[in-house]
């Protein structure tokens, strides 16, 4: 697991410590959010279906390589996504997670068909969709998170990226 930094706006100390445990476990119960791309002036969103590692510090999502989003982030890679419990409780106590990342194209075709089998698991309705000859997998590392908790409650963690061996 990554070292984080927290920079917070949090009224409540006694909440840090379990920021990151909230922030991971939101990431792992859902598995739909709204990713934001650019082709570098003019911002474009798509819902979408998502996996996580088991860390939650890396997301995949599949998309058709002629896509606009595909487009984007082979020319500007950093995204955000937006992953919420809207509908799931009280407007109050709905929490949005703002996840903001670097993108990567996975190559590996080992990767790729257990990142797919894991779609297909959690997605099932997307199992056709998956199998098209053009669709690419996308793995989001994560630089960043904001969480909103509620309307008033703001946690900010940066995860440190892991340093190359030398």
């Amino acid at each position: 697991m990554m070292d984080t930094k927290r920079r917070g706006t949090l009224k409540y100390p006694d909440d840090l410590t379990n920021m990151l445990k909230k922030i991971k476990a939101l990431i792992l119960r859902k598995d739909s959010c709204v990713l934001a791309t650019t082709n570098g002036e003019t911002p474009h969103c798509s819902l979408m279906a998502y996996v996580p590692d088991d860390s939650g510090e890396r997301l995949f999502l599949i998309t058709s390589s002629a896509s606009r989003k595909y487009q984007n982030i082979r020319r500007h890679p950093r995204v955000s996504l937006l992953i919420d419990t809207r509908g799931e409780q009280q407007r109050g106590l709905t929490q949005a997670l703002t996840v903001t990342g670097t993108c990567d194209f996975l190559q590996d075709d080992a990767e790729i068909e257990r990142v797919k089998a894991a779609f297909v698991q959690h997605h099932p309705h997307l199992d056709s969709f998956i199998r098209k000859d053009d669709m690419t997998v996308v793995c989001v590392q994560v630089d960043f998170f904001l969480l909103l908790d509620g309307p008033e409650r703001a946690y900010h963690e940066i995860l440190d990226k892991p340093q190359p061996i030398e």
